[in-house]
């Protein structure tokens, strides 16, 4: 498997690949002085998960809106505005806006949001903890987390209207009157600015009518951050009647990462607007024949197609619940063209959701991915409220109909309608989640028997996950176990998993792990102390099916979370140690588990275990062995491989080594700085059955060996890509 250049220059960072150092390994002697020994068997073997190593996607901190999700305009069809102001769910029909005093209530578009574990003059130690505060607190309203994204020019009136609405899903537009001034008309601030690049051009489409018997002219501009410089512009001419979708390019004449969107017409007279909408045009182009724009912004879809994940669970988490059942995400709402799709309150993580990124668009991901989606449904229990099981059949129904609409043929109900938005083709599903983290909730153990019953009845295939091991009460496929801790106790939990066979367990899908304390904002510490855990994945790959870290993205400016994968903002990306630590596992990705154990002198490591491993084979005729070593320590460590059994004889005397390890664990990488923390590539010579690892201080090291006649140069240089990685050691248990 070749990796794109934009994933080579990623793992390697600024390693040029015709600059690979090369490092010889030191022969093992009996009187060479070592700190860790790791033996590896080549003849015991046991077969692994091929899908191991994942990711996990949820709307929380802006990962989608704002982030990954390609609409430049926020608050597209002014429903967050709505839904702010008790609009949404009001039985009036129209709402004056003081804007600017709602913009200093709320939140102003370009102020960044406060991280909420630490509000109010309280440290919270998790997320469940200030989650079920927050419900306790009956004062509590999360449309005060509304970030207030449009202001009117001076002297223009703003009114949401119920009157004559755009369609049956988007009930509320914006209707404007001209004051006095030359030009009258809206500003949209974007998610912390519009990012628009000099020579790009940019899509915009917005409905319109005019309720005057006049025609009006409007104009749409890209301007600076304070509207006097202008990047670009275009003018709708005679603008009159009822509603009208119009559709014309801007092209920018500058780069600026804080620019805005400028609504203006002539007055005298009122203007009605909704769906005001930009994309980059090439997103445009690249959705011909589907209903809306391509969904993704292009560099954060090559962020995840450098991790090469075997799977992504999707969209949620706490997303898929809700704070309250009324704002948990429903798909069938996230359906046709983007001016249908009414969007919801995000309530746990506290902003508005276009569903923009919807069942259909998260299907593309995982297309695009080459990826093996796994579903997660509501099952009617949400973070305050649930469903009885007597009356959550519709939700059942719901979950079927997804599947239908995921799988179904063309000509069936639901796969038509996935036709109709551009996907005649249908996708492959092979797992599905009922809820997330609700056991012990009213109704998810009947709810989940339900569930459980109607889609194994229709999807006999179908591998379903539940929220904990459920025992004797009901049947499991797998279940979710998560865990957020610090670097020292994520590293004893390599061990987490040892002992649970397929005999004796269910399987287990490690669907959020990460170090969220001790952590930083994401350092060498956590990604190496996870680098070991899942070493521990790696050995009971036979039991643990699937893992993932989570959460995947944040933006800068609003980051509920003190760990995530990948930093946003609108115009840049940086992933922190662990997602490098991620995309050396997945590259490393291997069939068998080859029986692995390590041996330390807790002397020379300061009186505890700091080495973890793990090896698998690299290939199916285990010709190629990937071998993960793993130094939780502030010093060097020299640790003796040792391979054993039939073929261990044919190493070769040259390998692959990729390693990611830093002085100071707690250094961190920035948008300044992207890969101060990242894996370098190096030939490694001097190899054969047993030899030393000079392991560098926190440090991820994978090495591919091989085994046999030697490779072409060519299928070496193809061989270490597949193999880049650095793994983790972990004390391992004999392999059957």
């Amino acid at each position: 498997m070749m990796w794109a250049p934009v994933a080579v220059a990623l793992l390697i960072g600024a390693c040029s690949a015709a600059a690979q150092p090369r490092i010889t390994a030191e022969t093992l002697t009996a009187d060479a002085p070592c700190n860790a020994s790791v033996t590896i068997d080549l003849q015991k073997r046991k077969a692994i998960s091929p899908v191991l190593f994942g990711i996990f996607f949820e709307e929380i901190g802006h990962a989608g809106d704002g982030g990954l999700y390609a609409e430049l305009v926020q608050d597209r069809s002014f429903d967050a505005l709505a839904a702010a102001t008790g609009f949404l769910d009001s039985p009036a029909t129209r709402k004056p806006l003081d804007l600017a005093t709602l913009a200093a209530r709320h939140h102003h578009a370009m102020l960044p949001l406060h991280m909420p574990w630490d509000s109010n003059g309280r440290s919270y130690s998790s997320k469940r903890e200030y989650l079920e505060e927050r419900r306790r607190n009956t004062s509590y309203d999360p449309r005060n987390d509304i970030i207030v994204a449009w202001q009117p020019l001076p002297g223009t009136t703003a009114v949401l209207t119920k009157e004559q609405p755009l369609n049956e899903h988007n009930l509320v537009s914006m209707e404007l009157t001209a004051g006095t001034g030359p030009h009258s008309g809206l500003l949209n601030f974007g998610y912390w600015g519009l990012y628009v690049q000099a020579g790009h051009n940019y899509t915009a489409s917005l409905y319109m009518r005019n309720p005057d018997e006049q025609p009006k002219n409007v104009t749409l501009s890209l301007v600076g951050e304070h509207g006097a410089t202008l990047y670009g512009t275009l003018t709708f001419s005679g603008v009159e009647g009822g509603w009208r979708k119009y559709t014309a390019e801007l092209a920018s004449t500058a780069t600026d990462a804080n620019a805005r969107l400028l609504l203006q017409f002539d007055g005298p007279g009122k203007l009605v607007v909704d769906s005001v909408s930009l994309f980059p045009s090439e997103n445009v182009a690249a959705g011909s024949g589907m209903l809306n724009p391509w969904p993704f912004r292009a560099d954060l879809l090559d962020a995840l197609k450098a991790l090469q994940p075997a799977f992504m669970r999707f969209p949620g988490g706490c997303y898929i619940e809700g704070d309250w059942m009324r704002n948990a995400f429903r798909w069938k709402a996230a359906l046709g063209h983007n001016e249908q799709r009414p969007g919801h309150m995000n309530g746990v993580w506290g902003y508005w959701s276009t569903d923009g990124l919807g069942l259909f668009e998260y299907m593309l991901l995982a297309e695009e991915l080459a990826t093996e989606p796994i579903w997660v449904i509501n099952n009617g229990v949400a973070h305050g409220d649930s469903v009885r099981t007597a009356d959550v059949w519709p939700l059942v129904e719901e979950a079927l109909d997804s599947l239908e609409f995921i799988s179904g043929p063309p000509d069936s109900q639901w796969g038509g309608v996935r036709a109709a938005m551009g996907h005649p083709e249908p996708w492959t599903i092979n797992y599905m989640a009922i809820g997330n983290e609700d056991c012990g909730k009213p109704s998810y153990l009947t709810n989940y028997l339900l569930f459980f019953g109607a889609i194994r009845a229709r999807y006999p295939h179908m591998r379903l996950i539940s929220n904990c091991d459920m025992g004797p009460d009901a049947p499991t496929d797998l279940w979710d176990w998560h865990i957020y801790t610090n670097p020292t106790d994520m590293f004893k939990r390599r061990n987490e998993f040892n002992g649970k066979t397929p005999q004796n367990s269910h399987h287990i899908f490690a669907s959020e792990y990460a170090v969220t304390d001790g952590g930083g904002w994401g350092n060498v510490a956590a990604a190496v102390s996870e680098a070991a855990f899942m070493t521990g994945m790696e050995r009971n790959g036979d039991i643990v099916t699937l893992g993932a870290y989570a959460p995947l993205f944040v933006h800068w400016n609003n980051r509920p979370w003190p760990t995530n994968m990948i930093v946003i903002d609108n115009s840049r990306w940086f992933g922190i140690p662990s997602y490098y630590v991620q995309q050396m596992f997945s590259r490393a990705r291997g069939s068998h588990y080859l029986d692995t154990t390590v041996a330390t002198d807790p002397g020379s490591q300061v009186h505890q275990e700091s080495v973890a491993a793990s090896a698998t084979c690299g290939s199916p005729a285990c010709d190629r062995i990937n071998i993960k070593i793993i130094n939780f320590s502030s010093m060097q460590q020299r640790v003796a491989v040792v391979l054993t059994g039939e073929g261990s004889d044919a190493v070769l005397g040259e390998g692959e080594l990729v390693y990611l390890w830093s002085d100071h664990p707690e250094a961190e990488n920035s948008f300044d700085t992207p890969t101060k923390i990242a894996p370098a590539t190096a030939t490694m010579d001097g190899l054969s059955s047993k030899f030393v690892l000079p392991a560098k201080p926190w440090s991820v090291n994978v090495l591919q060996l091989h085994l046999g006649p030697a490779p072409s140069s060519a299928a070496i240089t193809l061989q270490a890509d597949v193999s880049a990685g650095v793994g983790s050691g972990m004390d391992g248990a004999a392999a059957s």
